[in-house]
């Protein structure tokens, strides 16, 4: 799941270091993105397991069910990060990834730098968290991904719909945006196995 993220990562940084870019003017402004901070937030507050409820699958990605992503802060001040679900159907074993993410200093807690494989990193911004820590919606920086977590494996369609509003005011093409089934009652016939 998340390997593929790290190797494609991996492939498309040494092919981008192996190119030449044309020069840009200093007056050139930056592309605007859909991905900036949220409030800041309390870490200890946001530590724990949050289900992926929604999110822009990423190649291997988009035939898990049951992912979640599960948080917890280090003596160090670094976190795990531990990236899991189950390929295809409930029924196949838990597999994912273990990441060692840095929070950024001066963010409010909401840019964390996720290593992958060394000595790549990708930076994940929280975008939202609801004032009772319950939904959180996270993107990467370039805002080509974007995640709706919950601390509940379900949310009602309200909160749903609520969610997705959100993030397609921030600016996010949620048209991409695919819901995770998180038991077998929301997967599709090849998922509820």
């Amino acid at each position: 799941m998340r390997n593929s993220i790290a190797c494609l990562t991996a492939f498309v940084t040494c092919l981008v270091g192996c190119t030449h870019a044309p020069a840009v003017s200093p007056e050139a402004s930056a592309k605007p993105t859909a991905c900036v901070a949220g409030a800041p937030i309390d870490l200890q507050r946001y530590m724990g397991k949050w289900f992926v409820i929604a999110e822009t699958p990423y190649l291997g990605d988009n035939d898990y069910v049951g992912s979640y992503d599960e948080w917890t802060l280090r003596p160090d001040g670094q976190i795990t990060d531990d990236y899991l679900g189950q390929r295809k159907s409930f029924d196949q074993p838990v597999t994912g990834s273990r990441f060692v993410a840095k929070v950024v200093r001066g963010t409010g807690n909401t840019t964390w730098r996720i290593g992958l494989i060394w000595p790549f990193e990708v930076v994940v911004i929280t975008a939202y968290v609801d004032p009772d820590y319950r939904y959180t919606i996270r993107c990467m920086v370039d805002s080509n991904m974007v995640w709706v977590l919950s601390r509940s494996p379900t949310i009602d369609e309200a909160a749903y719909l609520d969610l997705i509003a959100r993030a397609a005011g921030m600016g996010f093409r949620v048209q991409r945006i695919r819901q995770v089934p998180q038991n077998s009652g929301q997967a599709g016939p090849s998922q509820s196995q």
